[in-house]
């Protein structure tokens, strides 16, 4: 079935006519953003017009990536389109407001690799055993014969780097090192990516860890710990939105922490809520309870609550569930 439905997802962009909308999801990361820049990337070989889209701006730690300055925010733009292509959204909610611009009459072809997934499109290519979406993509490029150069394959690499921890998390499998060696064949500099992806920080990124590891607490359990970025302190690090995901290793890496989570206020006072565990608790469905989703390790949730009150209802379903999956 997947080869099937990884067919009709490139016989629908090979027979269309008109630009192609691509978008990921809100708050990118570098998975939905390599994923994003490898469907552009095929489409230009394939001449075929496309827009990158995306309610949030695009992290500057992906600045390297080839084709990334195409990427524009949904408010800029006017024109509605046929044929969409969402990457690495589980739910239509995490396209943000870029439904906005599809015609009522369109196809959405939904590629993705969470758990989570609703099959939300016209055409779903969803692969939940995936370690990452760009996993997902190079798996349909590589069965259909589609020529990897080198930008598609940077786009891909980074994506898989991301989504692994740099090939440290549980999702690293014999396949994702022997797609990783064919792609650092097409003149790929993994250190690069690494540095870019993992390791590097902006000034901002490092005052906003200053501030935001202040207000790092760890539950009386010892099996939780959490840290809150306001909008106050955000602004005053003067780092972006966006930046705030550098707190969040910080959290689960303590010793004897089994979840980790991060939670931001955004300017509009909605609540981003990132979730993270090491082996035993499965955050995704915490993550669903409060509308999100996402993966068994690795899921997060939006709430509209004020601060104190979006901490205190994601904390008691924590302990919940820790103490499930403890006792």
């Amino acid at each position: 079935m997947t080869n099937a439905t990884s067919q009709m997802v490139l016989q629908a962009l090979e027979d269309n006519t008109n630009p192609i909308l691509v978008t990921c999801h809100i708050s990118p990361d570098g998975d939905c953003i390599g994923a994003a820049l490898a469907v552009k990337h095929y489409l230009d070989g394939i001449h075929q017009p496309c827009v990158l889209v995306n309610d949030d701006e695009i992290p500057s730690r992906y600045d390297f990536l080839p084709g990334i300055e195409q990427f524009v925010r949904t408010k800029d733009v006017t024109q509605k389109y046929s044929v969409i292509v969402a990457v690495d959204c589980a739910d239509r909610r995490r396209m943000g407001t870029v439904p906005s611009l599809f015609m009522e009459n369109h196809v959405l072809i939904n590629i993705d690799h969470h758990e989570t997934n609703d099959h939300y499109g016209h055409l779903n290519l969803v692969e939940a055993q995936a370690s990452a979406t760009c996993l997902v993509l190079y798996r349909m490029f590589h069965a259909a014969g589609v020529p990897i150069g080198k930008a598609l394959a940077h786009c891909l690499y980074t994506g898989i780097v991301f989504d692994t921890g740099g090939f440290r998390y549980n999702n690293t499998t014999p396949e994702v090192h022997m797609v990783a060696a064919d792609l650092l064949k097409r003149g790929i500099e993994p250190f690069l990516v690494a540095d870019r992806v993992l390791e590097s920080m902006t000034r901002e990124q490092a005052e906003l860890v200053r501030l935001g590891l202040a207000t790092l607490t760890v539950d009386d359990s010892g099996l939780i710990a959490y840290v809150v970025v306001d909008h106050e302190t955000l602004v005053k690090s003067g780092a972006n939105e966006g930046d705030t995901e550098v707190l969040l290793p910080y959290t689960r890496s303590l010793s004897g922490v089994e979840v980790g989570i991060l939670f931001r206020e955004n300017a509009d006072g909605l609540i981003k809520v990132s979730l993270r565990s090491r082996e035993r608790v499965d955050v995704s469905a915490i993550a669903v309870r409060f509308g999100g989703g996402g993966h068994i390790r690795a899921a997060g949730c939006s709430l509209h609550d004020s601060v104190a009150d979006s901490v205190s209802q994601v904390l008691s379903a924590v302990r919940e569930a820790v103490h499930k999956s403890f006792s």
